[in-house]
């Protein structure tokens, strides 16, 4: 523009008649003019700028390693075009929150269980039914190397976000303060929390112990009182609410697995170029997964100080794993009654 501005009328008079009209045009109205056309100079990018992104999970979960990555990643790979601000949301208050925030596009990145996405999209819930997967190779298999971890993302975006990629919440364990568990007898009388009506309550019932609901912020002083004798969690999960200081028994029955999602909300998603988004989805599936090795490799160090700490930990066998799945049978034939077959099919179950 300068250097337009400097050159002298053109003999025909088109300079002096564009002098004319840029001198009647108000001078803030001038400034946009000139910042669009620096924009669509660029190509519609947008200028550099610090996101904001939650993390639905305490701040020493093994979940802050995807976050750390995705951020590092987006610095580096932008030459400090995006930068990432992270904030952690531990409370099931903080997590809502943060979640309403990310639908009206005020965070621009979060990270959280897909679990908590099952109220906004209840087809969700089918993760909640036991042994849906077997390990974690079972995992790799169908979930983030097959239909099932499309399927989840599809749920999901059909809310409002535009999911990026899956990590690891881990498979949920098992926990009490009455009696090591082995068999489905061994649930009979203890009183197990809940986050809710669903399968997992259904499941607590059908082998006769008394499922209870409850936030799990409420969790570990219900434990520490004795007003609920067990409750079941991911293993980092139960490591940082501290419920082994309150638990003598755990036993390793992976009886349901848990996703986490990256995403983006639709808000930004939608200002990106094509660029821009592959650049983001690029960093997120190698954060991801990079949580999901510390995830793994995580499990096995919080299990040895379980037991440096006195709980006593039972691994079941594959025989005791298959007793427990046959004796939940009746909770896949309810599922299907009520949502057919579509659900388990894309997740590659298959019975």
């Amino acid at each position: 523009m300068k250097a337009y501005a400097k050159q002298p009328l053109d003999s025909d008079g088109t300079g002096g008649f564009l002098r004319e009209v840029m001198e009647k045009i108000p001078p803030l109205f001038t400034i946009i003019l000139l910042s669009l056309s620096v924009l669509s100079g660029c190509g519609g990018r947008m200028g550099a700028r610090t996101l904001k992104m939650t993390v639905a999970a305490p701040e020493d979960s093994v979940w802050g390693v995807a976050a750390d990555t995705f951020a590092q990643l987006m610095e580096e790979n932008t030459d400090g075009h995006w930068r990432v601000e992270i904030s952690y949301a531990s409370s099931e208050e903080s997590r809502a929150q943060s979640l309403e925030r990310l639908l009206d596009g005020k965070t621009d990145v979060d990270l959280r269980a897909v679990s908590e996405w099952q109220s906004a999209e209840p087809a969700l819930s089918v993760l909640s039914l036991p042994w849906l997967f077997t390990n974690y190779q079972d995992v790799d298999r169908r979930l983030f190397n097959g239909p099932g971890g499309e399927t989840i993302c599809r749920l999901i975006r059909a809310v409002g976000p535009e999911p990026l990629a899956l990590a690891e919440n881990g498979f949920r364990q098992i926990t009490n303060d009455r009696r090591p568990i082995s068999a489905p007898a061994d649930f009979r009388w203890l009183t197990i929390r809940v986050p809710g009506e669903g399968p997992e309550a259904s499941l607590f019932a059908a082998f006769g112990a008394e499922p209870v609901s409850m936030s799990w912020d409420e969790t570990f002083p219900a434990l520490r009182d004795g007003d609920v004798l067990g409750q079941q969690n991911t293993l980092d999960a139960i490591r940082a609410a501290k419920i082994d200081c309150v638990q003598r028994y755990l036993t390793v029955w992976n009886s349901s697995y848990d996703p986490v999602c990256l995403s983006v909300s639709a808000a930004l998603w939608e200002k990106l170029d094509a660029e821009e988004q592959e650049t983001f989805r690029a960093a997120a599936q190698e954060a991801c997964a990079a949580e999901i090795s510390a995830s793994r490799a995580r499990d096995a160090e919080i299990l040895a100080g379980f037991r440096a700490g006195g709980v006593q930990v039972t691994v079941l066998t594959e025989t005791q794993i298959r007793n427990f799945r046959v004796a939940a049978e009746p909770l896949y034939d309810a599922w299907r009654e009520r949502n057919g077959e579509e659900s388990l099919a894309a997740l590659g179950y298959s019975g």
